[in-house]
């Protein structure tokens, strides 16, 4: 992590190129480097929302389904690739075949996880949530960030026109700014913005027609 290398005085690799090679990977937002700006300014933006958006497409399936290990994936980057490049995307679908004979793509494994996704707010919302639940602790919205380690957090951001490791910690969110930057994610995610609820159209689209009929009939759609 950048931290480890700032506490330890060792040369950080290039923000830009690091970014660049992370964000090429995240299928179907590769491309976006933003997704990784970690500044203060871009806490709260669209490029915020699909990096969450990209991280519960990405585990439901290849991490929590297929059981790939927490730690060691996205293997984004790696020392030992080529141009330090890890072998995500490619090893996991490799893997996947390999052991059930499918033929299934990187982005397979996305599309299914967002049905995923999809179908636990579903199971969410007729165990009783709202949008109005969905928030953070008290704390995270008036104490300052900090680190189990008590060292300052740097990552990639950019800071005056430039890419570079920027500080993260010691800050906090803003209940305004995270309750508007919710209303955005939920019509991202093809949900309801006043509640938070799966609709019918995006289940459809999944191909989860059974799941918003059942929803309906709990007066939850």
């Amino acid at each position: 992590r950048p931290t480890r290398y700032k506490r330890a005085g060792r040369p950080l690799p290039p923000s830009e190129a690091l970014v660049k090679t992370i964000t090429d990977k995240m299928e179907p937002f590769q491309g976006d480097m933003k997704m990784l700006d970690f500044s203060t300014e871009n806490m709260y933006s669209e490029h915020m929302i699909k990096l969450v958006t990209w991280h519960r497409y990405y585990t439901r399936f290849w991490k929590q389904s297929t059981q790939l290990c927490d730690f060691r994936w996205p293997d984004f980057i790696n020392l030992y690739g080529v141009n330090k490049s890890g072998a995500t995307p490619i090893a996991e679908p490799r893997f996947f075949n390999a052991v059930t004979g499918k033929e299934f793509t990187f982005q397979d494994g996305i599309e299914l996880g967002k049905k995923i996704w999809n179908l636990d707010n579903a199971i969410w919302t007729l165990q009783g949530r709202h949008r109005d639940m969905v928030k953070f602790a008290d704390y995270i919205y008036t104490n300052p960030g900090t680190t189990p380690s008590g060292y300052s957090e740097y990552m990639p951001g950019i800071e005056n026109g430039k890419w570079d490791y920027v500080k993260t910690s010691g800050r906090h969110f803003d209940p305004d700014r995270f309750d508007d930057f919710k209303t955005r994610f939920y019509r991202f995610q093809g949900w309801d913005e006043q509640t938070g609820w799966p609709t019918r159209e995006t289940l459809e689209s999944l191909g989860l027609g059974n799941v918003a009929d059942e929803l309906e009939k709990n007066g939850k759609l």
